[in-house]
């Protein structure tokens, strides 16, 4: 019972970072785009440090409140 409820969370963790890199690498398509860039004027290293960055931002962007909030509705609790 336990491995299951562990495998539960380890899969919902993986789909919330799935999504915050979907999000990232979004984003920084949007800013090359603006900036007239490729990506392959970038290496793959600049490039994992522009994702690694942008992901950073958004979790800030979430806060605190906003992260607990959506892991405590992933698993159907309320947040009072």
């Amino acid at each position: 019972m336990l491995e299951k409820i562990q495998d539960a969370t380890d899969s919902s963790l993986k789909y919330g970072k799935k999504l915050i890199r979907k999000k990232a690498i979004e984003n920084i398509k949007e800013k090359l785009e603006f900036a007239q860039k490729k990506e392959t004027d970038f290496t793959k290293e600049e490039m994992r440090k522009m994702i690694a960055k942008e992901e950073n931002k958004i979790l800030k962007g979430l806060g605190t409140k906003g992260a607990l909030t959506a892991i405590l509705a992933m698993f159907g609790i309320a947040n009072f």
